[in-house]
């Protein structure tokens, strides 16, 4: 049985498949040539996104460096979300990546909320734009992201995305800091990779990834969180807490972080009291929402209850006040 699901929490607007319908628009007004043949090429390049995920991504950063292009590009993702039958939706996007056009990290946002909240107005989709630190930039930069949120008093949220491997959250915990007591809701990738050696310690390293973020950065939601059921101290602080888990097993797998969707125990995540939700993470290249859906319908035949939790989960977990339900 497959859950019929209205919002996304984990969704990033760069590896979106947003970004086809509006791929020739940005390369003009980049004034750049693609430098792929087709939309299968595209993904090709991308695949295996842990490789290099920073420089595989400029390939579409790098048409996104002013403010038309990146308006146009947060109008596209929040069209087509709204088209394919979305009503809310939480979109990624860093803005450090969209600086050599002469806009600041402040500029930056302010563009890519402007075409999502156009396209929120015009579609009836609400979007809660999730303002990414891309974790290889250094603390002094995460802090500034961190301030430009906390500008917005909650109509924005701050996460951290992008190699986990090489920089833990613990790394952008004065970011995380500076948000505590305001109206900014807190999220971060933890618990997605790390180096798979030493074999032995691979799984507890990803546990206490998701430990820091959610003990020393208070996150108000995760994403991955692969090893999750392995530590049942943790799920109880979790669920404690109402922190959500913005799951993308698919992704997952497509990045060899796992080697089937199974291994994720999502029912026993649900039966225990998680907030947990299915997501895409990057469309563009990663499978979409509906075939997360058929591959864990698959894997775990969802009982009516537990598809009733991952529906209801949308808005019980959502970060925006106006749409979460308690």
């Amino acid at each position: 049985m497959k859950p019929d699901i209205k919002g996304l929490h984990h969704d990033h607007i760069d590896g979106s498949s947003a970004v086809l319908d509006v791929l020739d628009d940005l390369h003009r007004i980049s004034g750049k040539t693609c430098a792929f043949a087709s939309a299968d090429e595209l993904r090709a390049f991308f695949r295996n996104t842990h490789q290099g995920i920073v420089a595989k991504f400029a390939a579409v950063t790098s048409l996104m460096q002013n403010r038309e292009s990146l308006s146009l590009a947060g109008y596209a993702y929040g069209r087509r979300r709204a088209q394919e039958g979305y009503r809310y939706a939480e979109a990624k996007f860093a803005p450090q990546y969209h600086l050599g056009g002469g806009l600041d990290l402040g500029g930056a946002v302010r563009a890519m909320c402007d075409g999502l909240w156009k396209a929120q107005e015009e579609f009836g989709i609400r979007i809660l734009p999730m303002i990414c630190i891309g974790r290889e930039a250094d603390p002094d930069t995460g802090v500034e992201i961190a301030k430009v949120v906390l500008g917005y008093d909650g109509a924005v949220a701050l996460d951290l995305a992008c190699d986990e491997s090489e920089h833990p959250p613990e790394k952008h915990l004065p970011a995380y800091r500076l948000t505590f007591g305001s109206n900014v809701r807190r999220d971060c990738h933890a618990g997605e990779w790390v180096s798979k050696l030493p074999a032995e310690t691979y799984r507890e390293r990803l546990l206490k990834n998701i430990r820091t973020a959610v003990v020393d950065l208070r996150c108000d939601g995760i994403g991955h969180a692969i090893p999750l059921c392995d530590d049942a101290e943790l799920i109880s602080r979790i669920v404690g807490e109402g922190v959500r888990v913005a799951g993308c097993p698919l992704s997952n797998v497509a990045c060899n972080c796992i080697g089937d969707v199974a291994e994720l125990r999502i029912g026993e995540l649900l039966d225990k009291g998680v907030i947990y939700t299915l997501n895409p993470d990057d469309d563009l290249f990663l499978p979409t929402l509906p075939e997360v859906l058929e591959a864990c319908d698959r894997a775990y035949a969802f009982t009516p209850e537990q598809c009733r939790k991952l529906e209801e989960n949308v808005w019980r977990g959502a970060f925006a006040a106006d749409v979460r339900t308690v």
